[in-house]
């Protein structure tokens, strides 16, 4: 049996991450108070693990929590799926706190965004030090328990060495992306499917924004899409991890190591 698992690992196709991350990150609008999530009914539990003999995607979401956050974890557990959540500081409030400790009990990676979607290219090393530490404490302290994290999604996807020196120094890394979805910018759910089913390949890491309800309806469709294609939806940290690596302070993924 397990010479049968290695030979299936051995066949599997290895793919580009598909490009170079954009800076497409928009600024983000305000946006409305939250609304009540509805409970999805029977939704399964989903994995703990990913299977290392499927190819596997990460959903990642940027610039909430937001009213439509609730909306998306409905998606995700409705179809036992996982995704990364990049958060605001200043989104954050006693009100955030049972949306990201919904994010955390369904498996979800939870990640720092910035506290004000601030380009941190143009601040000191120093500075982006003490934003980091700031916007980890603020995430720590929305879960019961606590939550370290880890994982930064720069805004505009904008990195330089004075970044990464700061990331290397507080114990975090870059999450960048392979597919960007355009959401922000086209807000029609059927031109973000579109780039979702031409640009998806093993090991992609996907940009969408919990804050525009036309990237709600792109992902009724594209969650059980992917599902169909025989995508396993984990964690940026399960993808990395799936690789035989552990996440590594200071580095920029764009997709899973070796793609």
């Amino acid at each position: 049996m397990k010479q049968a698992l290695v030979l299936l690992a051995a066949l599997a196709l290895l793919v580009g991450c598909g490009g170079n991350a954009s800076a497409a990150d928009a600024p983000v609008p305000t946006v409305p108070a939250f609304a009540p999530a509805d409970p999805a009914a029977d939704a399964p539990v989903p994995e703990p693990t990913p299977d290392p003999n499927r190819p596997m995607v990460a959903l990642t979401f940027d610039d909430g929590p937001t009213s439509y956050t609730p909306q998306v974890l409905d998606l995700l557990e409705r179809y036992g799926a996982k995704g990364t959540f990049f958060v605001i500081g200043r989104n954050l409030d006693e009100e955030t706190k049972p949306v990201l400790q919904r994010m955390a009990d369904l498996g979800c990676d939870i990640g720092m965004h910035d506290l004000t979607h601030t380009d941190l290219t143009r601040l000191s090393y120093a500075g982006n030090v003490k934003r980091i530490q700031r916007m980890r404490a603020l995430i720590f302290d929305q879960i019961d328990g606590g939550y370290e994290t880890h994982l930064l999604r720069p805004p505009f996807g904008s990195l330089n060495k004075t970044v990464r020196r700061a990331l290397r120094s507080a114990d975090a890394a870059s999450i960048r992306w392979s597919v960007d979805t355009l959401d922000w910018r086209s807000k029609d759910p059927g031109a973000i499917l579109k780039i979702v089913k031409a640009q998806t390949r093993d090991g992609a890491i996907l940009l969408f924004h919990d804050r525009l309800p036309s990237t709600v309806a792109a992902l009724r469709k594209a969650i059980p899409w992917l599902q169909e294609q025989g995508y396993e939806l984990v964690t940026v940290t399960e993808l990395i991890e799936s690789s035989g690596q552990s996440i590594r302070y200071g580095e920029d993924y764009r997709c899973k190591p070796g793609r």
